[in-house]
């Protein structure tokens, strides 16, 4: 019982972290209102020591495919200094809405089963 809360408690923890790692990150790049969305193994609770953190995360603002990238690049980088390994999906609320239904997509995934934090 007690390691399961201090799991529990070392998780908050974690995604507190990163989420404020990647509201720096967005923040630094001109976007203040964003969507994070954990899912995967992460979100779902059935992950390993050595999974990775799997990352929708959702702007208001629609941006290129290299924008895009890029974005996805930051916050990859700036969880990796801190020995978090990770997958980011940068997209736009409009992108999601056309997506979120789409059978198989990881957008209907991270929608469906994902934990916004």
């Amino acid at each position: 019982m007690k390691n399961e809360k201090k799991e529990e408690k070392e998780k908050k923890q974690n995604i507190i972290k990163i989420k404020n790692i990647i509201m720096k990150v967005l923040n630094e790049n001109g976007f203040k209102d964003a969507k994070i969305i954990l899912f995967g193994s992460r979100a779902k609770g059935d992950f390993k020591t050595l999974s990775d953190w799997d990352f929708l995360i959702v702007l208001k603002k629609e941006l290129s495919m290299q924008e895009k990238r890029d974005i996805s690049h930051f916050i990859r980088k700036a969880l990796a200094d801190i020995y978090i390994p990770s997958d980011v999906i940068v997209r736009s609320e409009d992108e999601v809405e056309r997506r979120k239904n789409v059978i198989g997509s990881v957008i209907r995934s991270a929608i469906k089963t994902g934990i916004v934090i």
